[in-house]
């Protein structure tokens, strides 16, 4: 049985993670076990973030099997390791379905166990900050951390959560506070009205619909 798993590696300025999908025995006692004896430096760690697609890590001898020659992933993150940058690697550990994240970090490598988005992040934060602790819970959340956690609320399916994440992804290039105010609109009518008005619609949907939320606001 596939026990799935993230191998990360953060870049020195914290503003981007590579990190390569395991398939098979992710689990500390295999996986954790083969990194901390064969790929316990910097050098090896960032090596085997950057190996795009591992089927199976060989806890004994450290030999990568791998059936398939991928690119490694990239995350930009913003560099100060924020609930926005936590959010970010917990939503890449999610996307590979994996059970376990094993990633660099002060010269050794960090597990973090996926409990589901939210859980996962706060996880982060915790290991990342460890001399905080429970005092990260009264940090103020930024309003992209509030949207990322309304997309993954109990009453977003996933299909839908994705649809309108990838439709946000397209509109980067559009201006901030125009996608903000799209954004807290979308929020709110969700809220209100309930996901299923927009349980059909496709990312081009979305789009048109922010394009047309956009021209109303300029008739006003």
């Amino acid at each position: 049985m596939a026990t799935r798993a993230l191998i990360g590696h953060l870049s020195d300025d914290g503003r981007k993670m590579i990190s390569t999908y395991n398939h098979y025995d992710g689990y500390p006692e295999s996986l954790g076990k083969a990194l901390s004896k064969f790929y316990n430096s910097p050098e090896k760690a960032k090596e085997i973030a950057n190996f795009g697609y591992i089927s199976y890590l060989n806890s004994d001898t450290g030999e990568i099997d791998s059936k398939y020659n991928e690119d490694a992933d990239l995350t930009p993150l913003e560099g100060e390791f924020t609930e926005d940058d936590a959010y970010e690697i917990a939503e890449k550990i999610d996307s590979y379905g994996a059970d376990y994240a094993y990633i660099w970090l002060d010269d050794n490598w960090i597990t973090i166990k996926n409990n589901g988005i939210q859980n996962t992040a706060s996880d982060l934060l915790a290991k990342f900050y460890p001399t905080i602790g429970e005092t990260m819970k009264d940090i103020e959340e930024t309003y992209e951390t509030k949207w990322k956690k309304f997309i993954n609320e109990e009453n977003m399916n996933m299909p839908l959560s994705k649809v309108i994440s990838q439709a946000i992804f397209k509109l980067q290039d559009e201006p901030k506070q125009m996608v903000d105010a799209y954004k807290k609109s979308l929020a709110n009518s969700i809220r209100l009205n309930g996901k299923e008005q927009y349980e059909d619609f496709s990312v081009e949907d979305f789009i048109e619909d922010y394009e047309n939320y956009i021209a109303d606001k300029m008739d006003m």
